[in-house]
């Protein structure tokens, strides 16, 4: 699937929104940000986990960025000394924490010639244990200026490259930098879909514009690329909050409608397969019936199939629907084949996007 829309990186969760995964959920949505990256490790070692108690911050962060229907990408930032032990954290990191993709950011300690066998080594590490999970390479913007960076070997095993076009110390060539880039990227093989991060921050004195900002956005727009992510959500939340309104008010690409709880509800109903239903429950969900209470997906599944059955030549139809934070409450009615009609009336809460309980009311017309 391919990456389209705007995204930020995440250096430290817990500079971000004071950690609040609630609170950086909501905000990713209101900027329609279509992917977050967040560092899970660093080297060899875990990151955005407490040293102290073994909090882990990314975890939440990212359960609740999902539920909101955003990618949430992990990336680590290597060094090539070790790669065996980088990889194996990588994908460990990865695998427990369930990111729909991953970003290898490889910089100067990659300037090696030496290290192209790392770079192999590492690459196939990941991809062999990571199987189809998306990855991207993180790295300079110009090839031309990096030459013993070893290129191939990183993006032989990536789906795409995520240059980082910072026109540090410049004004007034964000789109001629970002041109540049992918003109010289298209020379190298193998060549891979840019997907570029602009910057966002402050360096020694200099900070881009604002419409330094909007033309590199438009200027990737009209190269076709499908999405852009910048760096980074730490620095810009806090220190420059009118760079993220600004990147959260330009429409990148056509909104995306949100479809309600009770839609997807309905939708799954109608294809008429008790799976796909359940797969909106939470492991431990109750459904509350005017006859019983029944708990857990094995059960809840049998009273799904039964219900689908019973209109499997029919459809179900949503007749209305409210929401009040995570609860939603909604009307619907079922036809068969043989005219026979029933309606419902029917509560669920949701938690991280889950049903976590429903109240189930019908009643034959």
């Amino acid at each position: 699937m391919t990456l389209t829309g705007k995204g930020y990186y995440i250096h430290i969760v817990k500079q971000c929104e004071n950690g609040d995964p609630d609170r950086i959920s909501a905000l990713a949505r209101e900027a329609n940000l279509s992917h977050v990256l967040v560092k899970i490790a660093d080297g060899a070692f875990p990151y955005n986990v407490d040293l102290d108690n073994g909090y882990d911050y990314a975890r939440p962060a990212i359960k609740k960025l999902q539920a909101q229907n955003i990618q949430v990408w992990g990336w680590q930032y290597v060094y090539g000394d070790y790669p065996d032990q980088e990889a194996e954290i990588a994908v460990k990191r990865a695998m427990e924490l369930g990111v729909d993709g991953f970003v290898v950011n490889a910089e100067i300690q990659y300037e090696k010639k030496s290290k192209a066998s790392a770079a192999k080594r590492y690459m196939t590490i990941l991809r062999n244990n990571l199987g189809k999970l998306p990855m991207a390479l993180s790295s300079f913007r110009y090839p031309s200026y990096h030459i013993n960076l070893p290129w191939a070997e990183f993006l032989e095993y990536c789906d795409y490259n995520m240059p980082q076009i910072y026109w540090v110390k410049s004004h007034n060539n964000a789109g001629e930098q970002l041109q540049r880039s992918v003109n010289e990227f298209k020379q190298i093989r193998p060549f891979r879909p840019i997907i570029p991060t602009g910057p966002t921050y402050k360096e020694s004195g200099w900070l881009p514009t604002k419409a330094e900002v909007v033309e590199f956005m438009t200027t990737a727009k009209q190269l076709g690329l499908s999405a852009v992510n910048f760096w980074y959500w730490d620095g810009a939340r806090r220190y420059m909050p009118e760079y993220w309104d600004l990147v959260r008010d330009y429409q990148y690409t056509d909104p995306v409608p949100v479809v309600s709880q009770p839609t997807r509800y309905i939708t799954a109903l109608n294809k008429h397969e008790p799976d796909k239903v359940v797969e909106q429950y939470a492991e431990d969900a109750v459904v509350l019936r005017p006859d019983r209470a029944i708990q857990g997906k094995e059960a809840i599944r049998e009273w799904i199939a039964s219900l689908v059955n019973a209109y499997s030549e029919g459809s179900f139809s949503l007749l209305g629907e409210s929401r009040n934070e995570e609860v939603c409450s909604f009307q619907w009615e079922a036809t068969s084949s043989s005219g026979k009609i029933v309606r419902g009336h029917d509560t669920q809460g949701l938690k991280d996007g889950k049903i976590s309980y429903h109240y189930a009311f019908t009643r034959q017309v």
